[in-house]
C-alpha cells in the first residue's frame, strides 16, 4: 500500500468521525442546527482537528451517557462543546461537565487531576504547598534549592527579577526588548483599540456578545436576578452549595471571625496564603490624604469631593444638611459650581443606584438597597415586633416618633450601637405593658435613662420626677446591701428624713441634680459613721461625743455631710446627747471687676464666635445671677414675648429680658443647640430650654460649668459680682422675689454688701400708714 493510499484511507477515517460528531451533535439537538452551524460549534470547542475529533468521537462511542451523565474524565473538547451548547440555548438537552471538587460547571474545569477534571480555582489550591522561604502556604510554580517556591517569592527571586527599564523598579520580567531590556507587567504598554461603544481609542479590556472591544467605561457586566434584592443587576457572587446570586449592590462577602475585633461578620480573607479573615470594619485600608481635614489617615471612601478618613465619612453621613441645589437633607458628596455642597442626585453621579427601591424615591442608599427612612422603618418595626409580627398598639407612639425622626441617621446610629436599643428589644419581646419598675430593674447608666427619657416622651411611660426617683432607686438598693441592723436605721433617716423633705422640694420643683447629689453624699456619711463604729465594736445608741470627735477628726472632710444624720439621731434619741453643729458657710471670695463683668456681658450678647447656649448662660449669669442649675432646668413656656418687650419668668415673677438676648433665647427655642442626635426628633423633651443628652432631660450642669470655662466666660465670680450688684441697687426682698431665691440668702447677701433690707420694710411700713 502506498503512501497515497494511507494518507486517502485516513483522510476517509476522519471525514467519518466528523461525519459522526455533526450527526450525534445533530441528534442531540433534535435536529434544531444545521451541519454547519454544527461543524462552527465544533470548530469553536477546537474538536474540529484530527486529534481532538478521534478522541471525541471515541469517548462518545464508550460513553453512550456522556450529555446526561458526564464523567469526571472526559476530554476537554466535551467541556467547551457543552458549554457552547449551553449557550446556544440547548441546556435543557445536556448536562454540563462539573468540577470534580467544587461542583460548578463555572469556571469550566478545563484541569486534569486524578479525581476528574477541576476548574483553574480548585486545581490552584491543589498545588498550594509550604513554601521554602517564606514558609507559609502558597501557590507553588519552581523549586529551587532551598526547596518549593510559592508565586509571591518567585516574582521576588534574585534570579528572575531583572530592573525594569520603564519604572526603574527590580521586578519580574513582563517583556523584553530589542536592546535586551526588560519592562515590567506594568511598563509594558497595552495594545489600544477603538472601542465598538465610544469610538475611543483606549486599551482594549473587555468584549461584548459580539466580541467587539469595548473600553472600561463602556463595558458592562451581564445582568441576572439577585436574589436579595430581587433586581437585574451585575452579579457579584454567583449560586453555588444553595446559595442565590448577589448583585454588586448587596455583596458584602462572605461571614467569619475578624482576626482584628473577634465579631463574627461579613468581610474576605486578605491574603490567599494565610487566610486571615477581617470584616469589612477592619480591612486594611491605605493611608492617604483626607480631602475634609486634611489628615493623613486611613482611606475610607473616594467620594466625588475628595477620599474621605472615616471620621468624615461618619460625619457627613450622620450629620445630613440641606442640598444648595433640590434642598432636600441629604448626604453632602460634591461641590457644585458655586462651590456650596450638593447631594448625589444633583451631582449626576451614580444617580441611578441613588433610587430607594423599597419607596422609589431619590436619596442616599444607606444599606440593602434602600433610603436610610426605609431602613430606619425596617429596623424599628423589627425590633419592636417580637418574632416577625405587627408592632403592639403599645409600642405604636414609639415607633412612629422613631421612624418620623427628622435625622434618620441619628436613629439608626443609636439603633447600632446603643445599649438602650437591646435592652428595649428585650422589654419588646415581654407581654404586658412597659412601668418604670421594668426599667428600674436594668443597670442605671446613660443607655437606660436614654431609654426611659424617649419612652416618657413618646407616651409609652408616664412622667415622673427623675430626681426624686433617682434617690428613691439609690436608697432601696442600698438598703438591701447593708447589714440588718445599720438598714434598720438608713431605712428610717434615708426614707422618712431625706426622702420625705426630697419629695416637698419635687412638688415646688426645686429638686435638682445637685440637690440628689447633696441627699446620696449624707446618706453615704451616715453609712459610713455606722460602718465605723462597727468596726471599732461602738453600738450606736452608745456613741458618746468623744467617738464622734475622734471620728470627725479622722474624717474632717465628712463634717458638713454627716451633720444631719447626727442631729436626726440625737433628736429622735437613737443616740445619747452628742453636740455637733454645722460648719459655718464661708463668704464668698471670688469677685470681678465691674468693667470686666460688663465686657463679659458685652461678649455673651454680640460675640458671635461664642455657642449660642453658652451666651444665653452666661448673660443670665451675669444679668440675674442665677445659678446654673437653675437655668439649665429652665422650660420654654417661661419666654413670652408682648407689645412691652421680651419676659422670661425665673421663678414668680417675669423679668425684662435686654433685645438681643431674647432673640437669642428665640432663636435657641426654634433651633436647641444639644449634644444629642435623638433630641430633634422628640420636639425638645419637657420643654426645656436646653435639652441634655438624655431625651426629656435638661443639660448637664457639670458640663455647663466646663462649656463656659471653655470659652472665657467663668461662672463663680461672675455670679458673685451680678448678686453685689443686685442687692445694692435693689432691696433684698425685690432681689428675692424676681431671681426666685431665699429671702434668707438674699439678706445675707445684703449685710454683705453692707446693706439691710429692714430699711426698705420700715420705709413700706411708713408709706402704708
Amino acid at each position: 500500500m502506498t503512501s497515497k493510499q494511507t494518507s486517502r484511507q485516513r483522510r476517509s477515517a476522519l471525514d467519518q468521525v466528523r461525519a459522526r460528531l455533526v450527526g450525534h451533535i445533530q441528534e442531540v439537538t433534535e435536529r434544531r442546527m444545521t451541519p454547519a452551524q454544527v461543524q462552527a460549534v465544533l470548530q469553536r470547542a477546537k474538536a474540529w482537528p484530527p486529534a481532538p475529533a478521534r478522541q471525541l468521537d471515541t469517548h462518545l462511542a464508550e460513553h453512550p451517557d456522556a450529555w446526561s451523565a458526564p464523567s469526571p474524565h472526559c476530554p476537554v473538547t466535551l467541556v467547551r462543546l457543552a458549554s457552547l451548547l449551553d449557550e446556544a440555548g440547548f441546556g435543557d438537552a445536556i448536562t454540563r461537565p462539573r468540577c470534580v471538587h467544587c461542583g460548578r460547571p463555572d469556571p469550566l474545569p478545563l484541569r486534569t487531576t486524578p479525581q476528574g477534571r477541576c476548574c483553574g480555582w480548585c486545581y490552584s489550591k491543589a498545588r498550594v504547598k509550604t513554601c521554602g522561604r517564606c514558609k507559609q502556604d502558597g501557590f507553588i510554580v519552581t523549586h529551587r534549592e532551598d526547596g518549593p517556591i510559592c508565586r509571591r517569592c518567585y516574582v521576588k527571586d534574585p534570579m528572575v527579577v531583572e530592573e525594569c527599564a520603564g519604572c526603574g523598579r527590580m521586578r519580574s520580567p513582563a517583556r523584553r526588548l530589542a536592546d535586551g531590556t526588560v519592562l515590567c507587567r506594568n511598563c509594558v504598554p497595552r495594545p489600544e483599540r477603538e472601542c465598538a461603544s465610544c469610538g475611543t481609542l483606549a486599551p482594549h479590556k473587555y468584549s461584548n456578545t459580539d466580541g467587539a472591544p469595548l473600553c472600561g467605561n463602556c463595558y458592562q457586566a451581564p445582568k441576572r436576578r439577585c436574589g436579595i434584592c430581587g433586581e437585574d443587576r451585575a452579579i457579584s457572587a454567583r449560586q453555588a452549595d444553595g446559595r442565590t446570586d448577589v448583585c454588586t449592590r448587596c455583596y458584602r462577602g462572605s461571614k467569619g471571625t475578624c482576626v482584628v475585633c473577634g465579631r463574627f461578620r461579613h468581610g474576605r480573607h486578605a491574603t490567599a496564603r494565610d487566610g486571615a479573615f477581617h470584616c469589612l470594619s477592619c480591612w486594611p485600608r491605605p493611608i492617604r490624604k483626607c480631602d475634609d481635614c486634611g489628615g493623613m489617615k486611613l482611606a475610607h471612601s473616594a467620594w466625588p469631593i475628595g477620599n474621605l478618613c472615616s471620621g468624615c465619612y461618619q460625619r457627613r453621613t450622620r450629620v445630613p444638611a440641606p442640598c444648595s441645589v433640590c434642598r432636600r437633607l441629604r448626604v453632602m458628596v460634591a461641590c457644585g459650581a458655586d462651590g456650596q455642597e450638593i447631594c448625589r442626585s444633583c451631582c449626576g453621579i451614580d444617580a441611578p443606584d441613588s433610587h430607594c427601591r423599597q419607596c422609589k424615591e431619590p436619596d442616599d442608599i444607606y444599606d440593602d438597597g434602600c433610603c436610610p427612612r426605609c431602613v430606619l422603618t425596617n429596623r424599628v418595626h423589627g425590633l419592636l415586633s417580637p418574632e416577625g409580627g405587627t408592632v403592639p398598639p403599645r409600642l405604636k407612639p414609639l415607633a412612629t416618633a422613631l421612624t418620623e425622626a427628622e435625622n434618620p441617621y441619628a436613629v439608626l446610629n443609636w439603633l447600632r450601637r446603643s445599649r438602650g436599643a437591646e435592652f428595649l428589644a428585650d422589654l419588646s419581646a415581654q407581654q404586658g405593658e412597659f412601668t418604670h419598675e421594668m426599667l428600674d430593674a436594668l443597670p442605671q447608666n446613660n443607655a437606660t435613662g436614654c431609654l426611659r427619657g424617649l419612652l416618657v416622651t413618646a407616651g409609652v411611660l408616664p412622667r415622673r420626677h427623675e430626681n426624686l426617683a433617682r434617690l428613691e432607686l439609690w436608697l432601696a438598693n442600698t438598703i438591701r446591701q447593708l447589714p440588718p441592723h445599720q438598714a434598720r436605721v438608713v431605712r428610717a433617716f434615708g426614707e422618712w428624713h431625706i426622702v420625705r423633705d426630697a419629695r416637698r422640694r419635687a412638688a415646688r420643683d426645686r429638686y435638682t441634680t445637685l440637690a440628689v447629689k447633696a441627699d446620696i453624699r449624707e446618706i453615704k456619711a451616715a453609712i459610713g459613721f455606722m460602718s465605723w463604729l462597727d468596726t471599732n465594736k461602738i453600738g450606736l445608741q452608745d456613741t458618746t461625743q468623744s467617738d464622734l470627735d475622734r471620728w470627725l477628726v479622722d474624717h474632717s472632710s465628712l463634717h458638713r455631710t454627716v451633720v444631719t444624720f447626727i442631729q436626726w439621731a440625737v433628736a429622735r434619741r437613737i443616740t445619747g446627747r452628742l453636740i455637733i453643729s454645722r460648719p459655718p458657710k464661708k463668704n464668698s471670695s471670688g469677685f470681678l471687676d465691674e468693667q470686666d463683668l460688663q465686657d463679659q456681658l458685652r461678649r455673651c450678647l454680640n460675640d458671635d464666635a461664642i455657642p449660642r447656649d453658652a451666651r444665653i448662660i452666661g448673660a443670665l449669669v451675669r444679668l440675674y445671677a442665677i445659678p446654673v442649675s437653675r437655668i439649665v432646668g429652665l422650660t420654654t413656656d417661661r419666654f413670652h414675648r408682648d407689645e412691652n418687650g421680651a419676659y422670661l419668668t425665673l421663678d414668680r415673677h417675669p423679668v425684662l429680658l435686654p433685645p438681643k438676648l431674647a432673640l437669642l433665647i428665640e432663636e435657641q427655642i426654634a433651633q436647641p443647640v444639644t449634644d444629642s442626635r435623638m433630641d430633634q426628633q422628640f420636639g425638645n423633651g419637657n420643654g426645656y430650654l436646653f435639652p441634655g443628652i438624655q431625651p426629656g432631660r435638661p443639660r448637664n450642669v457639670a458640663g455647663t460649668h466646663s462649656l463656659l470655662n471653655q470659652v472665657g466666660l467663668p461662672v463663680l465670680a461672675a455670679r458673685n459680682t451680678a448678686m453685689i450688684e443686685a442687692v445694692t441697687s435693689l432691696p433684698p426682698i425685690v432681689v428675692a422675689d424676681l431671681f426666685g431665691m431665699h429671702p434668707g440668702t438674699a439678706q445675707r447677701w445684703a449685710k454683705y454688701a453692707k446693706d439691710d433690707w429692714s430699711a426698705y420694710l420700715a420705709a413700706r411700713m411708713a408709706t402704708s400708714e
